[in-house]
């Protein structure tokens, strides 16, 4: 049943009804509403969201699994299926109109080697939604709702939470899935804040920074981009302890510490386009 090419996708398919249950009671799909869906394979998900939505569009980067959905689900006269990768899909198109002026639900089961880039290619847009409901690996969903001092903080954790408030749903083990991984999942699901904490889009970029050699202090993560003077004199505004770590700053910490580092920061927007934050998580 579930093809073997699929793999290259670092995809596993859901197969525990009750845990499906729970994941669609979260993603809340309303008659009214409409649902995006990433990362539906073998419609474990599709088929009841497509039950209780108005409309559900499920973005499914393998043309073979996309081909089947519609007979999947049974026909599926309100699912429609775009067959492209989610880092590369224009999401406008699904978010007007919208009945009731109902904000759209994003959801899904993101590849475990993909699920940190999806994010944070869909984290700014965060505030067109109702709200995110992703499953991922138990680790990353850890990073994603991580508070500062523990060590599942990271950079993924300030990312998320400048755009968003976390909360950790389920914890689901292996046998749940088909073909069964060597780890356990979870899901979790991001409420918008009504604007981004720091909306400068090289903030997260900054944050990534800071975290580029993770457990050493703070300020030889950033010399690995600023010089010497720039750390010292930034770390010294914000009267930050010279040891401090960039796992014990808390989100309005970095807020300070971006600011602190503002004219340079401009003279690197200057030079050209806004440098990426969709690398690997540290």
């Amino acid at each position: 049943m579930y093809d073997r090419d699929r793999r290259q996708f670092g995809q596993n398919f859901l197969v525990d009804h009750e845990v499906v249950t729970g994941i669609v009671d979260d993603v809340d799909p309303r008659p009214e509403g409409t649902v995006i869906e990433i990362g539906p394979g073998a419609a474990a998900l599709t088929e009841p969201l497509c039950q209780r939505a108005g409309r559900v569009v499920a973005i499914e980067i393998d043309p073979k699994w996309a081909e089947k959905l519609p007979r999947k689900v049974g026909g599926g006269a309100n699912l429609e299926v775009v067959n492209r990768d989610a880092l590369l899909v224009d999401l406008d198109p699904w978010f007007d109109p919208h009945p009731g002026d109902l904000k759209p639900a994003l959801c899904g089961n993101l590849p475990y080697n993909r699920a940190s880039a999806i994010l944070i290619r869909f984290l700014p847009h965060i505030a067109k939604f109702r709200h995110f409901v992703f499953m991922v690996q138990w680790e990353v969903a850890k990073r994603v709702c991580a508070s500062p001092g523990g060590r599942a903080y990271g950079s993924l954790s300030v990312i998320v939470a400048n755009y968003a408030i976390p909360e950790i749903r389920l914890k689901i083990g292996p046998d749940s899935f088909r073909p069964r991984p060597k780890v356990h999942s979870g899901t979790f699901r991001l409420v918008g804040r009504p604007e981004p904490f720091v909306a400068d889009p090289l903030f997260p970029w900054f944050v990534r920074a800071a975290f580029r050699q993770k457990r050493k202090t703070l300020r030889n993560s950033l010399l690995m981009t600023f010089s010497a003077p720039e750390v010292d004199a930034a770390i010294e505004a914000c009267s930050f302890k010279p040891a401090i770590r960039a796992e014990e700053l808390s989100l309005e910490m970095f807020a300070a510490l971006f600011e602190a580092f503002r004219p340079r920061l401009e003279e690197i927007r200057s030079q050209g386009a806004v440098p990426s934050a969709l690398d690997e998580d540290e």
